[in-house]
């Protein structure tokens, strides 16, 4: 059994997490674009393999297609080495099974959602299983080099901090499919005025939905800034981290300063579709440095990790004892 990941898979880990995260970010283009029908048909685009020179849109979802493509593979190979020569280590192979039955239902739902005509219900679906995905890349890297030679020793996870980091998760899930709905269901502006709307703290129960739609995403995204200020305050405020884990709290903080402002500046600007998939990529970007932090902080506690190091004292005392 290989008791430590080697340097070449666990770049592997991290190129199929960051080209997942590149795929979320040409989505979000391809969303506040309108490409998601450049390419009626699928899995071709227009019936051919490449799409017509002089159609943008069909070219925006067709690079989306490439990305998907290239995650895909990446994501594979990577399951198949943690198959071949890490299956004994459930941490890795659990999400490493997982990931790859994600990835075999997202590809199908790619195709659903040309065939329905970008429904938003179903654009959203797609989201979502696409976060997993990246938050299971993330994991499987996390742990793969927790499991490096060199690793840090574990320390203590308190149950308060290990449950405001799970809180942290689902709050900033629910609040990326928000945003989703609001794309899909064209709401980025029905509330013309920020931090108000249509200028009232909270609109009237009877308004458009698109309205209730956009107000729901603002108020989301006030829980959550506090859920993330809550995490990132309690884990500077921590004396025993795990390594990197003070950086990505203050990246979570940085990249949610930018993705309010950018949010706010768009409906009072109407910025152009570049500013707006920046706001969606970000908005990936801070669940990514929250995925990571959590992984981080909770993979100092796993049995394995924990039974490799409490082994290994005892293996030097039987050594000098002479047994």
């Amino acid at each position: 059994m290989n008791r430590h990941t080697t340097p070449v898979f666990r770049t592997l880990t991290v190129a199929s997490a960051v080209t997942v995260f590149i795929l979320m970010g040409v989505g979000g283009l391809v969303r506040v674009t309108g490409s998601g029908l450049g390419c009626p048909d699928w899995p071709l685009c227009y019936g051919q393999v490449l799409p017509p020179w002089a159609l943008q849109t069909a070219w925006i979802e067709f690079s989306h297609r490439v990305v998907a493509g290239i995650a895909g593979l990446l994501i594979l190979a990577t399951s198949i080495v943690v198959w071949r020569n890490y299956r004994q280590h459930r941490a890795l192979f659990v999400p490493s099974i997982v990931i790859v039955v994600m990835l075999v239902f997202q590809v199908p739902l790619g195709g659903v959602i040309v065939f329905t005509e970008l429904e938003p219900l179903t654009v959203a679906i797609h989201l979502g299983k696409a976060l997993i995905i990246f938050a299971l890349a993330i994991l499987i890297a996390v742990r793969a080099y927790r499991m490096a030679p060199d690793a840090a020793d574990p320390v203590y996870v308190s149950t308060g901090y290990r449950t405001l980091l799970w809180g942290l998760l689902v709050g900033l899930y629910a609040l990326l499919i928000t945003g989703a709905l609001v794309v899909g269901t064209q709401s980025s502006y029905a509330c013309p005025d920020w931090p108000l709307c249509n200028g009232s703290l909270i609109p009237a129960a009877d308004v458009n939905y698109r309205v209730l739609i956009q107000f729901g995403h603002r108020a989301t995204v006030g829980v959550v800034s506090l859920l993330i200020v809550a995490a990132a305050v309690a884990t500077l405020r921590r004396t025993n981290n795990a390594p990197g884990a003070k950086l990505w709290a203050v990246a979570m903080l940085v990249l949610l300063a930018g993705q309010i402002a950018v949010g706010a500046i768009q409906v009072l600007l109407v910025l152009p579709p570049f500013w707006r998939a920046m706001h969606l990529t970000m908005g990936s970007a801070v669940w990514g440095a929250a995925v990571v932090l959590t992984a981080s902080s909770l993979a100092y506690r796993l049995p394995e990790a924990l039974a490799t190091r409490q082994q290994q004292p005892a293996a030097t005392m039987g050594m000098a004892s002479g047994k």
